[in-house]
């Protein structure tokens, strides 16, 4: 069975698109009221409920159901020396040791010395400073929409290798390390395939109601509020799970 892809609603599972079809006038009064109940003076929200979502809520379980056994389409975003890496060994949780062992090799490959002789120095001085991409290790990243890849937040994986800790290690470095950073490998999306509930928690959460929202959109005269998450798969993708590699240009990620 193909993967449902968020950006291609004929990929969506038909009994989906039926009942969103079927009832999206329903949806879109329940999601306005409900937008209008948020966005009052908290007295108000004080003083009444919130309006109720029954169909709204009936579709969040159905699409819940629906999505159960199926696979979804995400976009990771990064730079690569070799795209046969990836096909060869999927993608890998994010590890800041093993980034850096990467980032070594290829900085004595290319010759790259005296850069070389900094990372270990700047590494120790970027930890102390901030441990903020430490707390991001042990997962892959990924996003569930083109668009996040192409509106500036994915900037940072394109222009460097290793992406945006060994840019943030880099900082520290007194020499040309950064620039090196900007000359090894080439930008590149890794388009992968994952289960839609049990890999990643915020997809359990987000799915329904991101896919309610883009059909509405999808329909014309609605602006998705609610739409898009960070994918975080807290173990390796398997090569079996690639779809494909492709450069940031390439149609297959085009907006």
């Amino acid at each position: 069975m193909n993967p449902v892809d968020m950006d291609r609603i004929a990929t969506w599972p038909p009994d989906i698109i039926a009942f969103l079809n079927a009832h999206s006038k329903e949806l879109r009064i329940e999601r306005e009221a409900d937008r209008e109940y948020a966005l009052a003076p908290s007295d108000f929200r004080i003083m009444n409920t919130a309006p109720p979502m029954p169909r709204w809520n009936e579709a969040k379980v159905l699409i819940a159901t629906a999505m159960a056994d199926r696979e979804v389409v995400a976009f990771h975003a990064t730079r690569l020396v070799d795209i046969n890496d990836v096909y060869r060994d999927g993608l890998l949780r994010l590890n800041l040791v093993l980034q850096v062992a990467r980032l070594k090799k290829q900085l004595e490959v290319s010759g790259a010395y005296d850069e070389l002789s900094e990372v270990d120095g700047a590494l120790a001085q970027a930890i102390e400073a901030d441990s903020v991409f430490i707390k991001r290790e042990g997962a892959v990243w990924a996003s569930p929409q083109r668009m996040s890849l192409h509106d500036g937040g994915c900037k940072v994986f394109y222009d460097y290798y290793g992406g945006e800790a060994i840019k943030w290690m880099a900082r520290y470095a007194k020499g040309n390390l950064e620039l090196r950073l900007k000359q090894i490998g080439k930008p590149a999306v890794v388009i992968i395939r994952y289960p839609a509930y049990g890999w990643c928690r915020f997809t359990n959460s987000r799915l329904p109601k991101s896919m309610i929202e883009l059909y509405l959109q999808y329909e014309g005269s609605w602006e998705a509020m609610d739409y898009s998450w960070d994918i975080m798969i807290k173990r390796d993708v398997p090569a079996k799970h690639v779809i494909a590699v492709v450069p940031p240009g390439d149609l297959a990620v085009a907006v």
